[in-house]
């Protein structure tokens, strides 16, 4: 194969699954980089998760579905977004087979930026100074980012962690952001509305990461507006039900939002999930939140 990428795209690549700080990093140096050579800088992507294909339920709960992953990657900077289908013949290729065929036969790729622990190839046998050989070898070049915030080893795995363990505003730190989910608002049970708070249920895709069961205050952002948000994850155990939901009570705001596409962010853990005697404690219960959401988060914003 014929290739010539001294004049190709600055390419950041990784799974940038959260588009955490680490990522940021990595795309950060990527933008410099095509800046610096007047050249168009890329980030790109593979969906789905390698471990989809290769241990089919062994993968990962999603932190940014592709279309949000492709929002927030433009939102730093870069000038496209490419999304490379992870297949078992990807995974077959050698690190060498994919940086010629891959990264500069089909891409164009000038110069990669990547995470200094990136790994690549089969088995996830080339690491960066392969990555960097193979580069030059074809008139390339290749840099590493370290991935660090707050001076600490950043990782999407890491997020998920804290995230599933309830911990909204420690996982924030590392994204950068609070974590959004986005979904649709779907018809619920409306038992919220019978007791005076009714709520948006919001049903996300099945491969995004909810955070753990409890109450947060948080956002809802629908049509270009924000609105403080109560928001519950669980079972309703008062009511004994069985499917785990995210509900959100907006704050300052009445409606209809059956259909619509909402997102959703999770600023701050309130409480743990909670059984109650009687619907009438935790009316008192859903007001204290209510009040605590308001003072955390405001009404629209």
């Amino acid at each position: 194969m014929s290739v010539s990428p001294a004049g190709g795209v600055v390419v950041a690549l990784g799974n940038f699954d959260g588009v955490h700080l680490g990522h940021a990093a990595v795309v950060g140096r990527a933008v410099e980089e095509g800046r610096r050579r007047g050249v168009r800088s890329v980030a790109l992507t593979f969906d789905p998760h390698p471990r989809a294909v290769l241990r089919p339920g062994s993968e990962p709960k999603v932190l940014t579905m592709p279309d949000v992953r492709e929002e927030l990657l433009l939102g730093h900077g870069v000038d496209e977004v490419r999304t490379i289908r992870f297949d078992r013949d990807l995974s077959k290729k050698s690190p060498w087979e994919f940086v010629r065929d891959v990264l500069v036969g089909e891409h164009g790729t000038g110069a990669v930026v990547v995470g200094e622990k990136f790994r690549f190839g089969y088995r996830a046998s080339g690491d960066f100074e392969d990555l960097r050989r193979y580069m030059r070898e074809l008139g390339g070049e290749a840099y590493a980012v370290p991935i660090y915030a707050s001076g600490a080893d950043v990782s999407s795995t890491r997020i998920r962690d804290l995230l599933a363990g309830g911990e909204a505003r420690e996982a924030a730190k590392l994204l950068g952001r609070a974590y959004l989910l986005r979904g649709k608002v779907v018809e619920g049970d409306k038992r919220g509305r019978s007791i005076g708070f009714p709520t948006a249920n919001v049903l996300s895709d099945p491969r995004a990461l909810v955070p753990g069961r409890g109450v947060y205050a948080g956002y809802v952002t629908f049509g270009g507006e924000r609105y403080g948000a109560c928001i519950n994850v669980g079972l309703a155990p008062t009511f004994d039900r069985r499917e785990s939901k995210v509900e959100a009570h907006l704050l300052h705001f009445e409606g209809d939002l059956y259909g619509e596409v909402v997102d959703v962010t999770f600023e701050e853990h309130l409480r743990p999930e909670m059984r109650f005697d009687s619907v009438g404690k935790l009316k008192e219960q859903i007001a204290r939140d209510v009040e605590t959401a308001r003072r955390l988060v405001g009404g629209s914003a």
